[in-house]
């Protein structure tokens, strides 16, 4: 994998990059709105729950090549056309969905929307690193997580105000208009090529950053036990999520909760994220990335276990405590990402790490389908907390130096 060897610099008004942590807000909020709705409005459109699981292991799929072609997408083309064009094509393919009536028509144009969304997200995650020092990475990345969760709280909020009021598909417009607001605040911000905060740091990375195909390149990372570690890591916080995202929504309308409730329920689920995911970040550098991995994902496996045995009212409460297991993984994971990787290895490595992104989506709704099929709904859950029972014994074997 490579990454273009000069970074990417914000106007001069935005210390440190903030401008990309707006942008975060801004895309949570449509994205969350859309993603709240999204599992509901598919297996209205496919008749079962069960089917899915498959449609969005087939999108991950799609995600998963985009992530292990980034380097080259990147060599080639400037991440800031890149960016102003995913943005418009997005803002497009959004208020397109709003009308499709086919299920072929409504995969076509969302094929469209993961190959750019992904893109875009790697994209964004790059921007955020460039501005940030070694010293500021933990106050980058928990700057960057803190706005982009309290998008996740706004967007399923409005998502299901939305969608009780006007229907489902209705969603897809105010995502439309996130994007396309998103775009403008792009535009404004006079993205340059180099910029005075970072040019000393760009000549060092691009004498020294390492190029390779993607065979060697994947050869070279699965080398290194720390990197693989690091993939394990976040493949736990992604397959979470996509569990989730896609069965907590189906779960709740299957007990009778209206769009607008699921959407208050989504929003709550996420305050843990914003109260604890900035001071984790910063903590993690006294305590330990060890520590805070390990508890987050021992905290995600407790709740999914009394998932089984809660009645509803305790079961909505879990379904907010859980995430104070994801606040303690999701912005340590990058931390630990870009401690353990050589700096002249960042870009081209950051690819594949990222790739544990599309594989968990791949794997955890082929997982969440078998598990529904054989066992129902409890069966997810069980199924979910062994996995990441799994995942805390491999987070046990990290160094107590990072």
């Amino acid at each position: 994998m490579h990454f273009p060897s000069h970074k990417i610099a914000a106007h001069h008004k935005h210390d440190k990059g903030r401008i990309f942590a707006w942008m975060g807000l801004i895309s949570s909020t449509g994205y969350a709105s859309f993603l709240t709705m999204l599992p509901i409005i598919i297996a209205e459109k496919l008749h079962s729950d069960v089917y899915v699981g498959y449609y969005f292991a087939i999108l991950a799929v799609i995600s998963l090549a985009v992530s292990l072609l980034s380097g080259k997408i990147l060599k080639r083309f400037s991440k800031i056309t890149l960016t102003k064009t995913i943005l418009a094509v997005l803002a497009t393919i959004f208020f397109l969905l709003t009308f499709t009536t086919s299920i072929w028509n409504f995969a076509a144009l969302d094929i469209g929307r993961v190959i750019l969304i992904s893109l875009f997200f790697i994209i964004l995650a790059i921007f955020v690193r460039d501005f940030a020092s070694e010293e500021e990475m933990a106050l980058a990345e928990g700057r960057f997580f803190l706005f982009s969760n309290i998008g996740w709280v706004i967007g399923p909020l409005t998502g299901g105000f939305i969608a009780k009021t006007y229907g489902p598909e209705s969603v897809f417009i105010f995502t439309a208009g996130c994007y396309i607001v998103l775009l403008g605040l792009f535009l404004q911000q006079h993205i340059i090529a180099k910029h005075p905060n970072i040019k000393n740091t760009t000549s060092k990375i691009s004498t020294t950053t390492n190029v390779g195909s993607i065979s060697e390149n994947i050869k070279e990372y699965f080398k290194n036990k720390d990197l693989v570690t690091a993939s394990i890591i976040s493949f736990g916080m992604y397959f979470w999520w996509s569990i989730s995202g896609i069965y907590i929504p189906i779960a709740l309308k299957n007990l009778g909760f209206a769009p607008d409730v699921i959407g208050l329920i989504f929003a709550l689920n996420v305050i843990p994220l914003i109260l604890l995911e900035f001071h984790s970040s910063d903590g993690a550098r006294q305590y330990g990335i060890k520590t805070y991995l390990v508890m987050g994902f021992s905290i995600l496996s407790l709740c999914l276990i009394l998932f089984t045995l809660a009645s509803i009212p305790m079961l909505i409460k879990l379904m907010i405590v859980i995430n104070v297991g994801s606040a303690f993984i999701e912005p340590i994971k990058e931390i630990f990402f870009f401690k353990v990787v050589a700096p002249r290895d960042e870009e081209r490595f950051y690819g594949i790490y990222s790739a544990s992104y599309p594989i968990a989506y791949i794997i955890a709704p082929l997982f969440g389908s078998l598990m529904l099929f054989s066992f129902g709904i409890n069966g997810i859950w069980l199924g979910a907390a062994v996995v990441f029972i799994l995942i805390t014994l491999v987070a046990l074997t990290i160094d107590r130096k990072y």
